[in-house]
């Protein structure tokens, strides 16, 4: 919903009334492509980090229309969502392996 445009409308199909999101391509800053529809995102990090994410992620403005925009029109651009690191969980071992038991491939490459 903060896509510029964005709204929430309830449309009737062949069988039931839906509730759908519905967003203009040409006001939202997206664009068709070959293989889908885009929306162009930065992630910026933060100076100090807010609750546990480390970057937030705001739609992507040319230069040229960020640069035309007043300091209240760009603290307008939406923000998101957020981004938190990657903290990857030790693997545990599963057992032991006895060496001698062990068989050994003489085709390996190495």
């Amino acid at each position: 919903m903060r896509v510029p445009g964005a709204s929430l409308l309830k449309l009737k199909g062949k069988r039931e009334v839906k509730e759908c999101l519905v967003i203009p391509v040409e006001d939202s800053g997206l664009y068709v492509g070959e293989k889908g529809v885009y929306l162009n995102l930065t992630a910026i990090e933060y100076r100090e980090q807010k609750y546990s994410d480390s970057h937030f992620v705001k739609m992507s403005v040319e230069r040229e229309v960020y640069d035309a925009l007043t300091e209240e029109e760009r603290n307008a651009i939406p923000i998101v969502g957020g981004l938190r690191p990657i903290i990857p969980k030790p693997m545990k071992a599963e057992g032991e392996m006895d060496i001698q038991d062990a068989e050994y491939v003489d085709d390996l490459p190495f």
